[in-house]
């Protein structure tokens, strides 16, 4: 996956719809706008990460950790994850790729996680 393929796979997911708690004197679009450029402006050339461990295990951490999973955005200490093969999202934590923990959720979209 390149970086340009992450963005669309970000814009996909928000042409479908994202699951945002809108803030009191703003729009859901305003909102949306605001949340997606900051999304944007840490997306990342996509690299490989190890999901070790997660907040809540018993929901998608089984799948993360034995999928092929990218990092397609980072900020500080928070990555946002893809699973390469399908259209589903993550929050993800660490300072090194190669030890991640989750949330331990995961959807479709990529806003709503990257907001969790």
């Amino acid at each position: 996956m390149t970086k340009s393929e992450a963005i669309k796979k970000i814009e996909q997911s928000i042409a479908e719809g994202a699951q945002l708690i809108t803030p009191e004197g703003k729009t859901y679009e305003e909102h949306l706008a605001e949340v997606s450029r900051a999304l944007f402006e840490h997306v990342i050339d996509p690299i490989p990460v190890t999901v070790t461990s997660a907040c809540f295990p018993e929901y998608d951490f089984e799948k993360y950790k034995s999928s092929k999973v990218l990092a397609i955005a980072h900020m500080e200490n928070s990555w946002l994850l893809t699973l390469e093969s399908e259209n589903e999202f993550a929050l993800g934590f660490g300072e090194s790729p190669e030890n991640i923990m989750m949330h331990g959720f995961s959807s479709s979209d990529a806003v709503g996680e990257w907001c969790a």
